[in-house]
């Protein structure tokens, strides 16, 4: 700024007509030819707002004729803001190009934004905890993109697109449910693993078998980078306080055999619901017979098959539904998976 100022005090005195001496006597006594000199080569460091205002008058200009200069400066990046930019390309440098360049516009779109909504410039520390911390993550969604295209293959040659397009949000959900249960107690991750395994076998796209394996894969994946680090510091217990919904408190009362019990029977519905899912029923229509069939198998959990406990579980289930025979059918399919798991466990 010091030396483009300079330069542009040295084009008005020539424009007024004036030598560096004459200039030095129009304004004061105290000067002399050798600190116009200094103002005009930047080497004047830090010249005041007095000291340019004088050297205008004596040469018949005004601050308009340095307004582009000044507007120019006033707009440049901050000194904080110069020195995150620069801290911030130091530890990106050594990233993969494709990373460093993704996590960089971040980085320039988000000091833009703060500046634009006349927020304070983050510290440099800051900028780069934050780039850094998005590079983790691109990194690791790199990873788990590498994974997935090799369980597409892995699963079965020929997949259709909504196959495939399955496997992805399945092994995405399976990779949220580790991460969103990282530091905390172990009972959370399994009944959120369970939750999204029971949403995979309900959908019915692939076996049980694919989806286990599906499973276990990104569980291997997710285990070697948090062994390795490369999932950052494993996450402290917040303070943080929200009420938790009924379906939260439920799950926290479970007990193991309780939990073991819900994954049986979500597990138990695959034939039924592959049944219901392709005779043409409302999409609405599925969920309440989800239910109804979870209810089901909840009762007749602890009978055999055969006996009269399951007969009168089965009677008081159809007592009330309008439409018994398709009901019936639907229930012998949910109870012989409940039966075949019972026997497998």
């Amino acid at each position: 700024m010091t030396k483009e100022l300079g330069q542009r005090l040295r084009a008005l005195r020539k424009r007024a007509g004036l030598t560096q001496t004459e200039l030095a006597r129009l304004v004061s006594s105290d000067w002399a030819h050798s600190l116009v000199a200094k103002l005009e080569t930047g080497r004047y460091e830090n010249p005041g707002f007095g000291l340019v205002a004088d050297y205008l008058r004596a040469c018949r200009a005004s601050f308009a004729d340095l307004a582009d200069l000044l507007d120019a400066y006033t707009s440049s990046p901050r000194p904080v803001e110069k020195q995150g930019k620069e801290k911030v390309a130091e530890a990106i440098a050594v990233l993969p190009a494709r990373i460093s360049c993704e996590v960089q516009k971040y980085d320039i779109k988000t000091t833009i934004a703060r500046r634009v909504e006349g927020k304070l410039p983050l510290s440099p520390d800051e900028r780069v905890k934050r780039v850094l911390n998005l590079a983790a993550a691109a990194n690791r969604r790199k990873r788990l993109d590498i994974l997935v295209a090799y369980l597409e293959g892995e699963v079965g040659p020929g997949l259709d697109a909504g196959a495939r397009r399955f496997v992805d949000q399945f092994s995405r959900k399976v990779w949220g449910a580790l991460s969103a249960t990282r530091g905390k107690a172990p009972g959370k991750r399994v009944r959120r693993m369970a939750l999204v395994y029971a949403d995979g076998v309900v959908a019915h796209v692939l076996s049980e078998d694919k989806l286990r394996l599906l499973r276990d894969r990104v569980a291997e994946l997710f285990g070697a980078m948090e062994m390795t680090g490369a999932l950052g510091p494993m996450p402290q217990p917040g303070k943080t306080w929200h009420r938790k919904s009924a379906f939260e408190r439920e799950l926290k009362a479970m007990t193991p055999a309780q939990l073991a019990r819900e994954a049986y029977i979500g597990t138990s519905l695959s034939d039924a619901m592959k049944l219901i899912q392709g005779g043409g029923a409302p999409r609405d229509r599925h969920r309440s017979w989800y239910i109804w069939l979870t209810l089901l198998l909840s009762n007749a959990y602890d009978t055999s098959p055969g006996s009269p406990e399951r007969g009168k579980v089965l009677t008081e289930a159809l007592k009330d539904r309008p439409d018994k025979e398709q009901a019936r059918k639907f229930a012998a399919l949910a109870l012989d998976g409940l039966d075949r798991q019972l026997r497998r466990k």
